[in-house]
């Protein structure tokens, strides 16, 4: 995408160059985002602090989760997927395989993994789960309509088939025991999703000097 793209792109997709990951204090913005975690008693405190100061690089830190992202990263905060379904954010980065995409839903940081009782995810994770599943049932209905959307028809002649990807953040590390990361790697696996920490994403804004 060159720089006349980028002009006409929506006041909402938000484009981050290699000279705005260097002007960040990546380890003091992962401090404070790390403070915010630990403080955190609703589920929407960690988007609040987000949005409220217009950190829109915390969520386009996950793309460090992927191989793409290094040529533009680009993050959407609240896209809507036609009338049904809105993500908390979109997140659109580039390689030389073209344009791809990420779907992220948070979820509350305060919640076990899995269920004391049972090896089972608890409602929570479940949540965001069958959130991602409806979000991939629509787009594999609905690819060409997304692809049409503003500020994504001017890429859509260079999106990959697999480009579409999809992200879960939820919990805390140390919540997440051994058989909750045995769950978590079978889902990432059965479903095609990243399911990541609060704390892995502090992990990532503080490598964010780096690029993407």
């Amino acid at each position: 995408m060159d720089e006349l793209q980028i002009s006409r792109l929506p006041s909402n997709f938000y484009v981050y160059e290699m000279r705005d990951y260097h002007s960040l204090n990546c380890k003091k913005e992962a401090e404070d985002l790390f403070d915010i975690i630990n403080l955190s008693k609703k589920e929407g405190d960690v988007q609040s602090y987000i949005k409220h100061n217009q950190k829109w690089f915390i969520p386009i830190s996950i793309m460090k989760a992927y191989d793409f992202g290094h040529h533009f990263s680009c993050v959407v905060p609240e896209y809507q997927l036609g009338a049904e379904y809105r993500l908390d954010y979109l997140l659109i980065g580039k390689n030389s395989l073209g344009y791809q995409f990420v779907f992220v839903e948070f979820e509350d940081v305060n919640v076990d993994y899995r269920l004391k009782t049972a090896n089972s995810e608890t409602d929570k994770v479940r949540k965001g789960l069958n959130q991602i599943r409806d979000w991939k049932r629509w787009i594999e209905q609905h690819r060409e309509y997304f692809l049409g959307g503003e500020g994504i028809r001017e890429i859509a002649h260079n999106v990959p088939l697999w480009g579409f990807h999809y992200c879960l953040v939820v919990g805390r590390r140390d919540r997440m025991d051994g058989m909750s990361n045995q769950l978590r790697g079978e889902l990432q696996g059965e479903v095609g999703v990243t399911i990541m920490s609060y704390d892995r994403l502090v992990d990532y804004v503080g490598l964010l000097h780096n690029g993407i």
